[in-house]
């Protein structure tokens, strides 16, 4: 049987702002999300002022500003769907957010897990693992980033066999980010084997002068001095915070959202941390600040969700 949120997987929107916002109030997703939200308005325990989904929410992804608003992704499992999406929303203020259609749909993969977006100045390009596949590119130039488009050669960086001690690389959480000669992006995940008590945090950083071709480059951070031995990097965000400094956000799967800041040698694409800090200071579990989503908006400020 094909379900409804298969069925969605194809769907277009109009082109235009105006068009699109009038498309969405007969939207059958949107208006089943609104109904719910009614709902559950007097629940005492849904979350006021911060988006949470309302079918379960996962990390989250693609944090983002385009054309004047604020985007957000997320992952989230639709009802009786046993396969992870992105879901998606919308705010202009960072209180009040707008539920949109799921922007990103598995098939390729099993699973569309976490990533990030890079804004160019035509459009979003979002990058994101893709479970039992790879690292995937998708894009989107609509007002609303409603109409994504999946490369055709996803995945554009596949997993690769390993050995046991995670070498060559792993394929995992990435992020993307845009240098004068091409386009960047880290695999957030570790190394020396899966055993969290030994692996060592590690970031593989990937080059590619079009989005389809990806060559592998060699790891911009392999670290077990500043961080514990046994965690891992998923889920980075890479950007520059002025001073010749960088920040790599990420998230632990031992101790949960942590940071590195450092310098970051656009010669040489080596990143050399000088100072880690955590957002959690538990372990991971219940009630702990989790995956990070950042993004630098057009007033400069680095702003992340957790």
């Amino acid at each position: 049987m094909v379900d409804r949120w298969d069925q969605l997987k194809g769907n277009t929107y109009p082109d235009t702002e105006a068009a699109q916002l009038a498309a969405l109030e007969t939207d059958e997703t949107v208006r089943d999300y609104k109904r719910r939200r009614e709902a559950w308005a007097s629940d005492p325990y849904r979350p006021i002022y911060h988006m949470s989904s309302l079918y379960g929410m996962g990390d989250a992804n693609g944090l983002c500003e385009w054309q004047g608003r604020y985007h957000l992704f997320y992952q989230f499992g639709p009802p009786d769907v046993n396969r992870v999406h992105w879901g998606h929303c919308y705010s202009e203020d960072w209180v009040h957010w707008h539920d949109l259609p799921p922007a990103l749909y598995p098939d390729t993969e099993l699973h569309c897990f976490s990533g990030q977006c890079l804004v160019e100045d035509e459009r979003v390009v979002a990058i994101y693992h893709g479970k039992m596949s790879g690292n995937s590119i998708a894009t989107a130039s609509d007002p609303l980033l409603l109409n994504w488009k999946k490369h055709p050669n996803n995945p554009v960086i596949p997993n690769v066999e390993t050995n046991a001690y995670e070498q060559p690389y792993n394929v995992f959480d990435p992020c993307i980010w845009k240098e004068e000669d091409g386009y960047y992006s880290i695999s957030g995940t570790s190394t020396n084997g899966w055993i969290r008590e030994r692996r060592r945090s590690a970031s593989h950083l990937f080059y590619s002068k079009n989005l389809s071709h990806w060559e592998y480059l060699h790891p911009l951070l392999i670290d077990d001095v500043f961080c514990d031995l046994g965690e891992d990097g998923a889920v980075p965000n890479f950007l520059p915070i002025g001073n010749g400094k960088h920040i790599l956000l990420l998230f632990s799967h031992k101790r949960s959202a942590r940071y590195y800041i450092g310098e970051y040698d656009c010669g040489t694409h080596k990143f050399t941390p000088e100072y880690h800090g955590r957002i959690n200071h538990g372990t991971f579990g219940g009630g702990m600040v989790s995956c990070p989503s950042a993004t630098i908006d057009t007033r400069g400020r680095l702003i992340t969700i957790l």
